[in-house]
């Protein structure tokens, strides 16, 4: 028996040996900070350099699969650089593309060969980015793209082994570079849907490796709609109404290149009809529509930022003060923090499935959308009763035309809401009525048993009711 005891002890230190656990990079706290505290501080950052850096500055196209990474080998990468860049202009934090639509990695992923240890640099990116922005005090963001062209990770083909694909790494992501502020994804939500890649899946993992971590999903929709900053994404047009009070960001581009990454026009100017100007009233007006403003600033081949951003950002920053006379964060609705799959879904008119699973191809979304019949019901079973006190409602809803002339067709404007354990009797727990706009909706009420919901649509905007899709679950402020 003892050298049984003898031989597992000695197996698990050299499993301990080979994988060696470093202290400093596990993150087991609780949520330290209520969701309002946490948001309140983010906001208070106002200012962030989005750094738009990957294989597409490069020279691969938009999504582009396997484009060779032999050319990257930036000899002059300094995020030390962006950091004392950011500095000088007033940022509070950074956001970096650790991996974009392509499927290039900026750090060493023991799931892909296709990384910055693959090709001539070989350094990793993320710990240098992460390391020069912490020396200046500066918050950490990081943005990941779940949708990669060339691993294959795209809507109607998920299996369970890209499912650990996306949460290995973003379990690497969120374990070995300390504490991260601000998690963003994309291409999921749009491209592949939060039901393929279930939405309660990848927020338990950040939540377990970073607590206190805010989560963004470039969903196009302007919406607390699974994540808690919603996104406007400026080049598309997108900006905060004037009387918007959600905790939220946005990115803006004002030099020339690549999309959002550099090219050999970059360092040739601004975009046109942009400027100094340009972006110092876009940040004043986000920071009193309490939005973060993320101005896009891209390394070159050589890694390090051209002369146009350094005087740019020196400029703003001489010209720029937070105004610290902003009331502080308005009390933010109650948000779902645990998200129920919904099991079933049935409509008296229209395809139900888009209620759990809409989605775009190009510019064509695809929403629930009813006859010119009004009332509606929609009958949502959860599988089995879950605690229950919120149903939130996105409406029709796109990245384009932006909120100002946002899509009020077909928005819900009085509906009803009744709960059920059986399907057969039903108890009435809400009769709401809104705005004809293209704000979400969310009814909240008080926290029930339930496996059933039914959803009555009394009124909308229009001949139709349409909707983008819902979410059950537990909502906290």
């Amino acid at each position: 028996m003892k050298n049984y005891l003898l031989l597992f002890t000695i197996c698990c230190t050299l499993i301990q040996c080979k994988n060696p656990v470093k202290k400093e990079n596990i993150i087991h706290a609780e949520q330290s900070k209520t969701m309002q505290q946490l948001k309140s501080d983010f906001i208070a950052q106002r200012f962030g350099m989005f750094i738009c850096y990957n294989i597409m500055s490069y020279g691969a196209k938009w999504g582009e699969a396997n484009y060779p990474i032999e050319a990257f080998n930036p000899q002059k990468l300094d995020c030390n650089q962006w950091a004392e860049a950011a500095k000088s202009a007033g940022m509070k934090f950074g956001l970096l593309t650790t991996k974009h639509h392509e499927g290039f990695c900026l750090w060493d992923s023991k799931f892909t060969t296709y990384d910055v240890a693959s090709t001539p640099y070989k350094k990793d990116i993320v710990k240098q980015y992460v390391d020069a922005f912490r020396k200046k005090n500066l918050g950490i963001g990081l943005y990941y793209s779940i949708w990669d062209s060339t691993h294959n990770i795209d809507k109607d083909s998920i299996t369970s082994n890209k499912l650990d694909f996306v949460k290995g790494q973003i379990t690497e992501l969120l374990t070995n570079y300390g504490k991260i502020d601000y998690f963003v994804l994309d291409g999921w939500y749009w491209k592949i849907g939060h039901h393929e890649i279930p939405y309660q899946d990848i927020r338990t993992l950040i939540r377990k490796l970073q607590p206190d971590c805010l989560i963004t999903d470039h969903t196009h929709l302007q919406a607390p709609y699974h994540m808690e900053i919603p996104y406007f994404e400026g080049p598309f047009g997108a900006f905060p109404p004037e009387d918007n009070t959600m905790a939220s960001a946005l990115g803006h581009c004002s030099v020339k290149g690549n999309g959002w990454f550099w090219s050999e026009k970059t360092p040739n100017g601004l975009i046109e009809g942009d400027g100094i100007e340009t972006i110092l009233d876009k940040l004043t007006k986000c920071e009193s529509r309490y939005c973060n403003f993320m101005l896009n600033c891209m390394p070159n081949r050589d890694g390090i930022l051209d002369t146009i951003y350094i005087d740019m950002l020196n400029e703003i920053g001489q010209k720029w003060k937070p105004n610290s006379s902003r009331p502080k964060l308005p009390r933010q609705d109650p948000q779902i923090i645990e998200s129920y799959p919904i099991k079933t879904i049935t409509a008296t008119s229209g395809n139900a499935d888009y209620l759990i699973d809409a989605h775009q191809k190009g510019s064509d979304h695809f929403y629930w959308k009813s006859d010119p019949n009004l009332p509606q019901t929609i009958t949502i079973n959860l599988g089995k009763q879950e605690a229950i006190n919120s149903l939130l409602i996105v409406p029709n809803h796109k990245c384009k035309p932006a909120p100002e002339t946002a899509l009020a067709e077909g928005n819900i404007t009085h509906a009803k809401l009744s709960l059920s354990t059986d399907n057969i009797n039903f108890t009435e727990v809400a009769d709401v009525k809104w705005e004809p706009n293209a704000k979400y909706k969310s009814i909240n009420f008080k926290t029930s048993n339930a496996q059933y919901l039914k959803l009555d649509i009394i009124n909308a905007n229009g001949k139709k009711a349409i909707i983008t899709e819902l979410d059950v679950g537990l909502a906290q402020p």
